[in-house]
């Protein structure tokens, strides 16, 4: 794995369910303010990795920093190690160029932002190197630093099965209760295994809502994609991208009363049948709302049998 930017399904619905205080909400344009910021400094990053100038792009990073390459397992610990490190890539492989983009960034506090984006790290006499990464940016100062980060390739995939085999363990039926609200949902295989298909039911204080999920492959983008649907009429998409044994699920939505919301769910597998959900940088027309604690949720049903059902119907001897 070579070290290129980074050193290298919602759950639960994004419905809004009570507004914070205004004095608790971050204002909409300094984030605005601080997200075009970020943009700036990682284009500069580029800048300076092109330069082959392994100190300067050292100096994007926090002193502590840790980068893992999710491929090797590799971690490289400290700014100062991950200079010798791109000191010695730059003199194997002078003329490396690196491009990339910024997909998403979530303002979790005024001085704390979530990135994701992807680089293809173009060499000499061989095929251009694409990844994806994820990243935390602490603010010293005027400066974002990058503090921890954590990368992988983009593999071929050929078939929707193939992109989406790590999500089948979902299979099954699931079931959360929260103070805010309580979610019964069912995953299963569409026909073919071409998608997986939730249905849910939510129950926020005297109100029922139900919803359909669909996740997908996009060959176009290479990357897994959903779309959801509501009862209220409110509908949003979205994509999926795995990191450790977390997923990041990140979400848009027109909401039934004409509001835009947006949001991160990060929902990690504790076990085979425990998960934890939490959203983080959601927003309701454009105002930052407070992070929640974690949601625990956990398997009612067994998932052999749904499997087992959901490759019946696929083949066409259920109905």
């Amino acid at each position: 794995m070579i070290r290129t930017i980074t050193a290298t399904a919602v759950w639960i619905a994004l419905t809004h369910v009570g507004l914070a205080q205004p004095g608790n909400r971050p204002d909409a344009s300094a984030a605005s303010a601080e997200q075009d910021s970020i943009h700036q400094r990682l284009a500069s990053y580029l800048e300076a990795f092109n330069q082959q100038d392994a100190a300067a792009v050292a100096a994007f990073w926090s002193p502590d920093c840790v980068s893992t390459a999710e491929d090797s397992g590799e971690r490289i610990v400290g700014r100062e190690a991950l200079q010798r490190h791109f000191a010695e890539f730059f003199q194997e492989s002078p003329g490396a160029r690196l491009v990339g983009e910024v997909t998403d960034i979530q303002i979790v506090r005024p001085d704390v932002a979530v990135i994701e984006g992807r680089t293809t790290l173009v060499l000499a006499d061989v095929e251009p190197v694409e990844t994806v990464f994820a990243a935390t940016l602490v603010k010293e100062g005027n400066q974002w630093l990058i503090t921890n980060s954590r990368e992988r390739d983009v593999l071929p995939v050929t078939s929707p099965q193939d992109a989406l085999k790590d999500l089948e363990w979902l299979i099954g039926t699931w079931e959360d209760q929260s103070e805010d609200g309580h979610v019964v949902t069912t995953i299963r295989w569409a026909p073919n295994r071409a998608f997986l298909i939730r249905s849910f039911t939510a129950y926020f204080d005297d109100q029922e809502q139900q919803g359909t999920q669909v996740i997908g492959w996009d060959l176009r983008n290479r990357q897994i994609r959903t779309w959801i649907f509501h009862s209220d009429g409110s509908f949003g998409q979205g994509t999926i991208s795995k990191h450790d044994e977390s997923w990041m699920i990140k979400m848009s939505q027109a909401l039934s009363d004409g509001r835009t919301a947006a949001g991160t769910q990060v929902l990690t597998r504790v076990d085979d049948n425990t998960i934890t959900v939490q959203v983080i940088g959601e927003t309701v027309a454009g105002e930052l709302l407070p992070t929640a604690d974690p949601v625990t949720v956990v398997r009612t049903a067994d998932a052999s049998r749904s499997s087992t059902d959901g490759a019946a119907n696929a083949e066409g001897v259920n109905p």
